[in-house]
């Protein structure tokens, strides 16, 4: 082989390398890409779960407000003279009464008219704006119709109707996931 034709070929080879080069750079850097995508759709997966059971949480603390329960109360002190064996003796109490004698003695917490109906038109609001809700919103609204339908029927029947706007207009699949 001569010299000339040595040259001409150094050309295509010197190409041909480059190419090659430059290919596996750019498959190394694809599947680079492609796995930083895969982690970042999968924290923003667990980000938007977190989220939504946030949301549930506060929502079901509405609802429990909307249903008038405000939580309990325990005096420290009550139930602790309550167990002193002197008390249990002088009470006639036993260890068949005793989980009875100690939620009794728990104080419900009252909430006032004014919270409750604001936790119900919180319900209807929250329902509305985001889809992972309203159904539930639908059966909390149902639940609270029950004893209050001076302020829930016109939440519930306007949140049926967007329910089912929303499960007509050929959303159902992508509506409740």
């Amino acid at each position: 082989m001569d010299l000339i034709k040595l040259k001409e070929w150094l050309i295509p080879i010197s190409t041909f390398i480059t190419l090659i080069t430059a290919s596996i750079g750019i498959w190394v850097s694809l599947k680079d890409f492609r796995l930083k995508n895969r982690a970042e759709r999968r924290l923003a997966e667990s980000s938007e779960l977190e989220s939504d059971i946030k949301l549930l949480k506060i929502f079901t603390e509405i609802v429990s407000i909307a249903h008038g329960r405000g939580g309990y109360q325990a005096s420290e002190k009550a139930i602790e003279s309550l167990l002193k064996p002197e008390t249990l003796k002088q009470l006639g109490i036993n260890s068949s009464n005793l989980s009875t004698i100690l939620s009794e003695s728990l104080v419900n917490i009252p909430v006032g008219k004014a919270e409750q109906d604001a936790a119900i038109s919180a319900i209807w609001a929250l329902g509305k704006k985001y889809k992972t809700l309203m159904p539930v919103a639908l059966q909390a609204l149902e639940s609270i119709n029950e004893f209050k339908p001076e302020i829930t029927n016109l939440y519930l029947i306007n949140l049926k109707k967007a329910y089912e706007k929303a499960i007509s207009s050929n959303q159902k699949d992508n509506y409740l996931q």
